[in-house]
């Protein structure tokens, strides 16, 4: 489901360029290879962080999951389209794409094997289709060197495009902020806008947000961090004070709930003293939908297939979107009309 990519053995003794720091030139200095290198990766490396952090990521345009059934059987399409990544790259994929699930089944028949170890086992499978963002070395070009030099090292790629994969998983890709935040906002649905009191002053609804966070969980998950019901659901907010409860809710979710979901730019070494970070860099790629494929074992041994007389589903209510500001500020301007 994705293009060809040519592969460079890399370097041993190559060491990845720092996106906190860029090239401070001085008059008579000599910039090298790693130079160049090191100030497009601070260069990208701001770029991808401000997106990812102000925008967030998901699916920006376009690429429509869809299933139907041609002459090789069940198949799962994804149309051109554009998204933006956990690491804040942007993805684009054309032409669309497809796979056919029992072409994916027959290669990958041990990992299903073990995914079905249950007795009996299951006549359904789950598979994430997830995108990820990649790049891939072209254009190579004859470069200088040592002498009696193998043919493959007298050349060298002089430009990498941006490229992606598309694949189908067994198991889905991180996603705990995405999570999270849907989580945060059903948390606060439970807060009753009303006339009637008593009502919370600011820091007592503080303290009852506060007192709602149960990490049961190590990593955090969202589905056990965030406690429905009390305190929350028995809070009373007059509308006319809504607006700053709801700040004081966002600064608590900026400041205090999302760090802790959120896995996001940090460089190696993030200040002057040389500080790191303990946040793994997360995995660039985002879900698409989920598929749930019926089995049948067509023999001889576990060789699994997709049922044909039952339907394949599927399921893209966690996928993330992430809405263009232009739509949301006419969703916006709409509520002012008609008296709504």
């Amino acid at each position: 489901m994705s293009s060809g990519v040519m592969q460079l053995a890399a370097t041993p003794d190559a060491v990845a360029p720092d996106p906190s720091k860029h090239v401070n030139y001085t008059f008579g200095m000599l910039l090298g290879v790693d130079d160049f290198k090191q100030e497009f990766a601070y260069l990208i490396g701001r770029e991808q962080w401000m997106a990812r952090d102000l925008i967030g990521y998901g699916t920006i345009s376009g690429l429509k999951v869809s299933l139907d059934v041609a002459a090789k059987g069940p198949r799962v399409s994804v149309s051109c389209g554009d998204a933006l990544s956990p690491k804040g790259q942007m993805i684009r994929v054309c032409p669309s794409q497809c796979a056919y699930l029992n072409d994916w089944l027959t290669a990958n028949q041990k990992d299903v094997q073990a995914a079905l170890n249950f007795s009996p086992p299951p006549s359904m499978i789950k598979l994430w289709l997830t995108l990820c963002y990649r790049d891939c070395p072209v254009d190579p070009v004859p470069i200088a060197g040592e002498p009696c030099r193998s043919a493959d090292d007298l050349m060298a790629p002089s430009r990498l495009v941006d490229d992606f994969r598309l694949e189908l998983r067994l198991s889905p890709p991180m996603q705990q902020e995405e999570d999270a935040i849907r989580d945060f906002v059903a948390w606060l649905d439970q807060i009753q806008i009303t006339t009637s009191g008593p009502f919370l002053s600011i820091p007592d609804f503080e303290a009852a947000l506060r007192a709602a966070l149960v990490p049961f969980a190590s990593p955090l998950n969202p589905a056990t961090y965030f406690h429905f019901g009390s305190p929350l659901s028995v809070i009373h907010v007059h509308p006319d004070s809504i607006g700053d409860y709801l700040k004081s809710a966002f600064r608590i979710w900026v400041t205090e709930i999302r760090p802790l979901f959120h896995t996001g730019w940090p460089p190696p070494a993030c200040s002057c003293a040389g500080e790191t970070s303990q946040t793994a860099p997360p995995e660039d790629c985002l879900m698409l939908a989920e598929v749930d494929v019926p089995l049948v074992n067509v023999g001889p041994g576990q060789n699994w297939q997709v049922d044909g007389t039952k339907a394949t589903t599927l399921d893209e209510s966690h996928r993330p979107i992430l809405l263009h500001t232009r739509l949301l500020q006419e969703w916006m301007q709409s509520g002012l009309r008609g008296g709504k």
